[in-house]
């Protein structure tokens, strides 16, 4: 979204300085093609002024030679404000001069190598690191900036007015600890008056962007049983396209142009997660205005994000503003936005927990058979020869990225929910393998899961897999569901204080990334008290 001066210079650049953020690998990530990151929905970087590089050893070994910084750019292929950012920004001549003068730069696909995104500290996209030429992070920001703004910056930094040391470190923990903290956090940021969560708070304004894992832990909190209906509507109002089903990104009411207010793409991993929400709302408050936002969704799912001769989820549909403000009857004349053709296994994993949700809330067996048709299409797909699963997989293309830790537990978790509602045999074997998997990510270093398995990488760990991590031994992998033979007593015990001791919300998070580890806590917390 736009940014002002102010905000980009004050609030937004952030010195990386120590820990895994500057454990840049020394060579090309094994399985990853060069440019294996730009997707083809709108085609960028095709026509591009900029001589792009993808994010590798070549691209640094480029700027070292030449004494120059790297500009790592992530994007999505879906996004509105990316688009405007190349078109207004980017390509301007004198941004393509800047950058050509004194950086290597570098495209980077944020859903392919979100990996490599959040390790860099992104939040949001369009997504900016400003490096030295040894790939020492000196500035990142957020937003679409105006192309003078960002000329200037690119001079800053590039004459070192701006180092890793002179800016703040904003990549602090702001938040950690166990659920009472976390929601007293969350009553603060409620706002009665848009009935949602937006107000100020010590990460400063929330997103706009919604938080369906948040929503999911307060529908089962009894102090917010007079707020969640309300809320649960006005998301629904805000985000949920009646005509063609599914859900848009976010709505910034604040944003002065009607237009500006609704980004709307359409991607799966979001799209998964709200509809798991509904079904769940469903499911706790029986109000049919749920089933049916559910039932929507899951036939835009179907009718545009599923490949049926893969038995698949494709990963995105791109925005546009102009198709979806046309009146009902005139879209249906239009040609609607492109589908990103690309399978990824962590939001496959989150729709097959939400179809799996769906069929209990909705009564309706075909959600589970399409699950499992999923499951088996994760493994045609995606299967890695060690029984785990690659990141990635374009159509007409490999399978990429293998050994990330976020595409080994929702899998894990989908497999082990459906082995749960349907006793499953090949459920059971598969769920088993990927937890021996995941064993392999726990490194005693970090007192946690690492988020990559590389030798080339310094071993960090991500918040928001380690709650989805929790969540998932506490309700689909539970001891209730999983033999102690596959994952015994003392091995579970270990995993789940590791995943809630890493459980964290850092400046400018989402509290996403803390919800299902705090969900979890809960349950287990009501379960001693039974």
């Amino acid at each position: 979204m736009p940014l002002h001066r102010n905000l980009v210079l004050i609030l937004l650049l952030a010195g990386m300085a120590g820990g895994p953020l500057l454990a840049l690998p020394d060579q090309d990530d094994p399985g990853v093609s060069a440019l294996s990151s730009v997707a083809t929905v709108h085609d960028y970087p095709r026509g591009s002024a900029i001589d792009w590089h993808s994010w590798g050893a070549g691209s640094r070994e480029s700027a070292r030679r030449a004494d120059k910084g790297l500009f790592v750019y992530f994007h999505g292929q879906w996004c509105t404000w990316c688009r405007q950012y190349q078109e207004q920004t980017l390509e301007h001549p004198a941004t393509v001069a800047a950058i050509e003068a004194r950086y290597v730069p570098v495209l980077v696909n944020l859903d392919q190598r979100r990996d490599l995104f959040t390790r860099l500290g992104g939040r949001g996209v369009p997504y900016t690191v400003l490096m030295d030429a040894a790939g020492q992070p000196l500035a990142r920001f957020t937003g679409h900036v105006s192309a003078a703004d960002l000329q200037q910056l690119l001079r800053e930094t590039a004459d070192q007015l701006v180092t890793a040391a002179a800016v703040p470190a904003g990549m602090e923990s702001l938040l950690d600890g166990g659920p009472e903290a976390f929601l007293a956090f969350l009553d603060e940021t409620y706002d009665p008056a848009q009935q949602r969560l937006s107000g100020a708070s010590i990460i400063g304004a929330l997103s706009k962007r919604p938080q369906p894992l948040t929503y999911l832990l307060l529908l089962h909190e009894p102090a917010w049983a007079g707020r969640i209906p309300g809320m649960l509507d006005v998301l629904r109002e805000q985000l949920h396209d009646p005509v063609d089903g599914g859900f848009f990104f976010f709505h910034d009411s604040e944003q002065p142009e009607p237009a500006d207010r609704t980004e709307t793409s359409k991607v799966l991993g979001l799209n998964a997660r709200l509809i798991w929400l509904f079904a769940e709302a469903c499911h706790e408050l029986g109000r049919e205005r749920d089933a049916q936002v559910v039932r929507d969704s899951l036939n835009y799912l179907r009718t545009v994000l599923w490949n049926d001769s893969h038995g698949t989820f494709r990963g995105s549909q791109a925005s546009d503003p102009e198709y979806y403000a046309a009146p009902a009857r005139v879209r249906a004349e239009l040609m609607p936005p492109p589908v990103e053709q690309v399978q990824y296994a962590d939001v496959s994993g989150q729709a097959i927990v939400a179809l799996i949700r769906a069929a209990r809330a909705l009564d309706e067996p075909g959600y589970l058979r399409w699950a499992g048709r999923a499951l088996a299409g994760l493994d045609a797909r995606l299967r890695h020869p060690d029984g785990g699963y690659y990141h990635y997989r374009p159509d007409g293309g490999a399978p990429q990225l293998a050994h990330y830790l976020p595409a080994q537990v929702w899998p894990a978790a989908a497999w082990w929910l459906y082995y749960a509602a349907t006793g499953d045999a090949q459920a059971k074997a598969r769920g088993s393998q990927l937890l021996e998997r995941i064993a392999a990510y726990y490194d005693a270093s970090l007192g946690g899961f690492a988020e990559r398995l590389d030798p080339s990488l310094r071993p960090w760990a991500e918040s928001g897999t380690h709650a989805a991590l929790a969540w998932m031994l506490a309700v689909p992998a539970g001891a209730s569901v999983v033999p102690d033979a596959v994952l015994p007593p003392e091995r579970r015990e270990q995993w789940m204080n590791a995943a809630l001791d890493q459980l964290q919300l850092i400046s400018g998070g989402d509290p996403d990334d803390m919800a299902l580890g705090v969900l979890a806590q809960r349950r287990m917390q009501r379960q001693e008290g039974q």
